[in-house]
Formats: structure tokens, sequence, C-alpha cells
């Protein structure tokens, strides 16, 4: 990626209601964007820089801020960076009047599999199957369509997910972890999970935002309470499951153990239901386990991550996992599994 600098106010004069960020034209290409013969280069306009190698995005420093404002996640960012790559380099782009309004476009499309992409078969129908003009009113669009302000209001819940990240990464930097009795667990090991828990998307945050919430709140009820939170079978993120533990302090039957130890058998729970998770459901690479106390808890919080990987397990294994859980009462036989249908841009009701 290339960003470019005082740009700015002399490409909103040249261009007619243009924003000041520059056009993006796929035509241009190569030694064309300096090139001297007529009606070769344009200014403030920018194609595809080396059409044989990675593809090259170059933005203005005022658009990319923009840009990184709607998209905050590094899975939301890096998605469209390669959507808008593999856009541009099709041949179903005409021009577009600035990053911005590429955003715009892209934001409210979802293709096929349920992902944000650009141009959909109804817009090329639309356009006689020739290449698009996005023009300067798509941003507009966006950010003034009331599903926009209702998605961002029903965002504030998934930044729980990102203290937790917060949280995890704290504790690394000042030293503060524990070890999971049993597991060879280091400084490397906590950040493999912080970085899965990095790579959800701002929707996927909201969705685990409001289930630890709910969780927090049945934990304050029930002395242990667990919840798992992953994609479903055959679906595109379905390989790590992110486990929620809520316990009370102290544990019940074991009311005179120190808070050192409580940890560590609440980190112990943990991991035996995280085994569980792993043995019940093969397609799931990985679980990433949270342990805490509930909310409101009298002597304040503290928190632990683990990281399990899915394993070639034999039946003696397998057996011994299941003994485990069903020692506890974890994943009892009406364990049950649940999706969800909550939209991105929330439908509103009309004014």
């Amino acid at each position: 990626m290339v960003i470019t600098s005082g740009s700015l106010e002399a490409c909103s004069r040249h261009i007619p209601d243009n924003s000041g960020s520059l056009i993006i034209k796929p035509a241009i290409k190569q030694d064309e964007h300096w090139s001297s013969l007529p009606g070769k280069a344009e200014p403030f306009a920018i194609g595809d820089v080396d059409p044989s190698g990675t593809f090259v995005h170059v933005i203005d420093k005022e658009t990319l801020e923009v840009i990184m404002w709607e998209l905050d996640t590094i899975r939301d960012f890096t998605d469209y960076l390669e959507k808008k790559a593999a856009f541009i380099r099709s041949g179903r782009l005409f021009q577009a009047s600035g990053e911005e309004n590429m955003l715009g476009c892209y934001a409210l499309r979802t293709n096929e599999q349920g992902n944000h992409d650009f141009v959909l078969e109804s817009d090329l129908k639309r356009s006689g199957h020739r290449p698009i003009n996005i023009d300067s009113s798509h941003y507009g669009y966006l950010i003034n369509n009331p599903r926009y302000a209702a998605k961002k209001e029903a965002d504030k819940i998934s930044y729980l997910w990102d203290e937790l990240i917060k949280t995890f990464s704290t504790h690394m930097m000042g030293g503060a972890l524990i070890d999971l009795e049993g597991y060879e667990f280091d400084l490397e090991e906590c950040e493999r999970c912080v970085r899965y828990m990095a790579l959800e998307s701002r929707f996927s945050r909201r969705i685990f935002g409001e289930s630890i919430k709910k969780a927090f709140e049945i934990g304050k009820m029930q002395e242990i309470f667990f919840r798992v939170m992953m994609g479903s079978v055959g679906s595109e993120k379905n390989e790590t499951a992110f486990c929620l533990l809520t316990a009370q302090y102290p544990i019940p039957g074991a009311k005179d153990v120190g808070y050192q130890d409580y940890r560590m058998r609440r980190a112990n729970f943990m991991g035996i239901y995280a085994l569980g998770i792993l043995e019940r459901f093969s397609h799931l690479k990985r679980v990433i386990g949270i342990s805490c106390e509930p909310l409101g808890a009298e002597h304040g919080r503290s928190e632990e991550i683990i990281y399990i990987g899915q394993a070639d397990w034999t039946e003696e294994q397998r057996y011994a996992i299941r003994r485990d859980c069903e020692r506890y009462g974890f994943l009892r036989d009406d364990f049950k599994t649940h999706q969800s249908f909550e939209q991105e841009f929330p439908e509103v009701e009309p004014a």
C-alpha cells in the first residue's frame, strides 16, 4: 500500500463535486500514470500500478482515515482490500469517484456467501454487463442510510470483545499470566489466542459481545456457567470456537481454597470443557477458552485464557475426555447449539 499526502485540496479544486480523494480508473496501467502522451496520464487518477505483480493500493491519507474508521478490525480492512483488488482487475469497474465511494458500494452489498463484495449480478444486468461507474453519491448514501446508524448503534456491544483483547494484551505485557496445569502454556500461546480474537470481524464481535454480555448476567445467578461461540459445520469461518466460563468464588465444594487455587481450578475446568468441545465437534481446529468471575464479583475480577488445538486422539483418550466432562456435568446430552440470524445492517421502521 502507498499512502499519498498533500493532494486533497488540489484534487477537490481540479475535479468538480469531488471530496479530494483520488479517482480510481483501472484502465490506467503501469507507466501510463506518468506518460506525457495525450489522453494517457490523468491528474489525481490511479489505476493498476503493477499489473503483473501484487496489486498496489494507492490511497491519500485523509481518505485512509475514513476507510479505517469504517473498517476498524484487521479482518474487515484486509477483506476490503482483497475484494477491491479482485474487482479492479476483473474488468468490471470503469471508474470510481474516490476510495470512500468504493467503500460505500462495497458496504451495502453481500454476495451469495454472505460476504461483502462490490458488483453483484444485479448490478451487471443494470449496466448491460458493461464496466460499472461508481459515482460520488455512494459514500453519502451509505452514511445517511438509517440502517447505517442502526448498525453503528448495534455495534456498540462489539467493543466488549475489543476490551477482552486489550485486557489479555495488557496481561501479556505485564507478565500477569498463570500456567494451566498439565499444559505448556507460555507467552507465545497467549499471543496466539489474542491473535485469533483479533481476526474476528466487527459483525462477529457484535454477536460475540452480545453472547458474552448474556453469559455474564447468567453467571451472576449460577455457580459455574459455560458458553461456546462457533460457526456452524460447513460455514466459512468454522475452524475456531471461543468458550467463556464464569465461576463464582469460592467454587462450591472448595470453600477453603485460596484465591490462586480457585483460579487454577477455574482454568482447569475451562481446559476440560475445551477438550470436550474439540472431541465432540471434529470440524474445529482449535478452541480459545476464557475463564473469569461473573460481573459484580465483590473481590474484583481476574481472567485466564487458554489455547487448545485439535488432536488425533486415541479411543482411550476420547473416553477420558468424555469421562471428565461427565464427572463435572459439562456437555451433557441436552447440550444445544444456537445459530444467530442477526443482520449486520438492522432493518429500520419507516419514520
